[in-house]
């Protein structure tokens, strides 16, 4: 999982007014043949629990998920994403 919220945070990163749901996110923002459905959903998951990431339910039913509003705050976050490496047991930690 922490390839894949790396992947999403230096996409928002780089692209912070994008907005998408998870399947274009899969299909646009990441390699092909990058992750399955269910690990992207951990990674937004975490993303969200962050701060960085926000889940927006749109008038057609569908969940978009976008970079988190603040500014400067979320650049730091999401540049500790992209530097921090996975804890020895495997799973994603901000320092």
């Amino acid at each position: 999982m922490d390839s894949i919220v790396r992947l999403v945070a230096r996409y928002l990163r780089d692209n912070p007014l994008a907005s998408d749901t998870a399947e274009g996110i899969a299909h646009w923002w990441l390699p092909a043949g990058t992750t399955n459905g269910e690990a992207l959903q951990q990674a937004l998951s975490h993303l969200i629990a962050l701060g960085a990431v926000d889940a927006v339910n749109a008038s057609d039913g569908k969940v978009r998920y976008r970079r988190a509003t603040g500014g400067a705050e979320i650049d730091a976050l999401l540049d500790g994403v992209l530097t921090e490496k996975a804890g020895s047991d495997g799973n994603h930690s901000i320092h």
